[in-house]
């Protein structure tokens, strides 16, 4: 499909677009199960903080344990980085854990695979339609 194109432009605009709309799902879980504190008017809550990220995967990514030498594209679901993060999902010596990130993928993962089918399904033939028009001219 991609001959003669970059291989990272054809997985960005199909691979990435798919991971990205399939990821929804985790990503709303978790907005749903994180810890809010409804008396907090004035200060950002960590559910506001919680987004999804797709991208070709980079060195530091491919070092991770999560992410194989051979995945083109990676999607992340996470929430800002901070002691309250942390402490809410991992626990701490004096509170237990609330994990809000793992649940959410976890009874999500049949949603995002069958996202995933379906967008890829679409997307690929239309990218390859484009590609294919390009090339005519």
């Amino acid at each position: 499909m991609a001959q003669g194109f970059r291989a990272d432009t054809v997985a960005r605009r199909t691979l990435a677009l798919a991971a990205n709309e399939a990821m929804a799902p985790v990503e709303q879980a978790a907005k749903a199960m994180a810890a809010y504190d409804e008396k907090n008017t004035e200060k950002i809550h960590m559910r506001d903080t919680i987004r999804t990220d797709y991208r070709i995967p980079n060195e530091r990514d491919k070092k991770s344990y999560f992410v194989n030498e051979s995945d083109a594209v990676i999607a992340i679901v996470s929430s800002k980085r901070s002691a309250v993060s942390l402490a809410n999902e991992f626990g701490t010596a004096k509170m237990p854990m609330r994990p809000f990130l793992r649940p959410a993928l976890d009874s999500n993962s049949d949603a995002v695979l069958g996202i995933l089918k379906t967008r890829l399904a679409t997307i690929i033939p239309e990218y390859a339609l484009k590609l294919s028009r390009r090339r005519k001219k």
